[in-house]
């Protein structure tokens, strides 16, 4: 018969067990981040509606399809493309943020996207949002927008595939001025602080947020990093002791 193993004691088992926590007490190599970035440019937030998650439910099911279409309801519209966190209160997803980073990021320019993906982690809030089919969660790990209220923008667009995109009306909401306050973590080891904000820079104007930005052959949600003065009035605002920061770079002027 095979030999059972001994029992260890309490004080036998102690010594045979490495504490992780104390080897990385005061040895962690990671960073923190605190950056405010500020718009240049109108940020546009398009959330997918509760209406359009049902019908992509009731396709995948294979359910019965409600006889005739519902009339459009701009301001419906409107309404569902916010991501609202709470009353009056917008948001976007923190992924765009990360996103926007790895967009930048290219091994000639010294930092690669895989360095940006594994060594860079975005600070966010969960927000639970209602999920299409009951009984499901959903989570989003969002950022709060800072600034003017939402405005209902209207836009031609075409949607579709292939030779049967048709010609249609998108209303959603548009945000100017704005800012958001982006934290986190990240490895200097593996993203240099000089490449973090040089990325942070670079994504600003070569990438952007949310809907029709610079990478999707747009002008919206381009951004730069606040400077000092910037961000001491948005940090101001932010706590409710300040005025909302206005700026005279960008003239929004109707067309005659």
């Amino acid at each position: 018969m095979a030999k059972q193993k001994p029992i260890l004691s309490d004080a036998e088992k102690a010594d045979n067990v490495v504490s992780l926590r104390a080897l990385l007490e005061g040895k962690s190599t990671f960073k923190r981040f605190d950056v405010w970035v500020v718009g240049d440019t109108p940020l546009i937030t398009h959330s997918w509606s509760e209406k359009a998650k049902l019908e992509m439910l009731r396709k995948q099911v294979k359910a019965v399809k409600a006889a005739g279409r519902q009339a459009r309801d701009p301001e419906e519209d409107f309404q569902n493309s916010l991501y609202e966190i709470k009353n009056g209160v917008y948001a976007f997803p923190t992924t765009a943020a990360k996103l926007a980073l790895m967009s930048a990021a290219h091994v000639d320019k010294g930092i690669s996207k895989t360095a940006i993906l594994s060594n860079v982690w975005m600070d966010c809030s969960m927000y639970r949002v209602r999920p299409a089919l009951a009984g499901a969660v959903c989570d989003m790990p969002l950022t709060r927008i800072y600034g003017a209220k939402p405005e209902m923008r209207e836009d031609m667009v075409r949607v579709g595939a292939g030779m049967n995109k048709t010609s249609t009306l998108a209303y959603r909401a548009q945000f100017f001025p704005w800012a958001a306050r982006l934290t986190g973590r990240f490895n200097p080891t593996q993203v240099p602080p000089e490449s973090l904000a040089f990325l942070f820079d670079e994504a600003g104007r070569a990438c952007g947020l949310c809907d029709w930005r610079n990478e999707k052959r747009g002008v919206f949600g381009s951004f730069h990093m606040a400077n000092e003065e910037e961000e001491e009035a948005w940090t101001k605002f932010s706590k409710g002791e300040g005025p909302m920061p206005r700026y005279e770079t960008l003239m929004l002027e109707a067309a005659e």
